[in-house]
């Protein structure tokens, strides 16, 4: 009897531990800076309290936690071309930025803030897509109270590729 209440103790302090251990947001610390994990396709992140829509020409998100990286667009071109984007970005504490990802996996940071230096922005880009997959999203770290608005103009399609 004593040995079965052993290692059910020892089983409830390894759940324990492993519950605990998915509650941190170190993945998202080592992850923010590494370009390889941010271009793979899956997505890996914690938030709270999301609420996305789709706009007329763009996109708005608020989250009130966020730790990772998630995909907010994807458009797969046979052609190259060239779109204009308008990002505003606004986060209370934390580090967040947007980046673009192109087909060959480079990974282009379009709009940063932190707490550190200045936690809202307003930039206007315009950003080459590939033929093939492009990709925008959302890396940060210890966020709070994010605040994004993108919105995209028609992408213009360059007939030489």
């Amino acid at each position: 009897m004593k040995k079965n209440i052993i290692i059910v103790l020892i089983c409830l302090i390894v759940c324990v531990t492993i519950g605990l251990t998915g509650c941190g947001n170190e993945f998202a610390k080592q992850e923010y800076n590494d370009a390889e994990k941010i271009a793979q396709i899956e997505d890996r992140y914690a938030k709270d309290n999301s609420f996305s829509n789709l706009i007329d020409g763009g996109y708005s998100l608020t989250v009130s936690k966020f730790n990772g990286r998630q995909t907010l667009w994807n458009k797969t071109l046979e052609k190259s071309a060239e779109i204009e984007i308008q990002l505003d970005l606004s986060i209370s504490s934390g580090s967040a930025k947007i980046v673009y990802i192109d087909c060959n996996n480079n990974v282009t940071v379009l709009i940063e803030c932190s707490q550190n230096d200045s936690n809202e922005q307003t930039a206007t880009k315009t950003v080459s897509l590939t033929s093939g997959l492009n990709r925008l999203k959302i890396v940060g770290f210890d966020c709070k109270d994010i605040d994004l608005k993108i919105l995209f103009d028609e992408p213009h399609i360059d007939s030489n590729n």
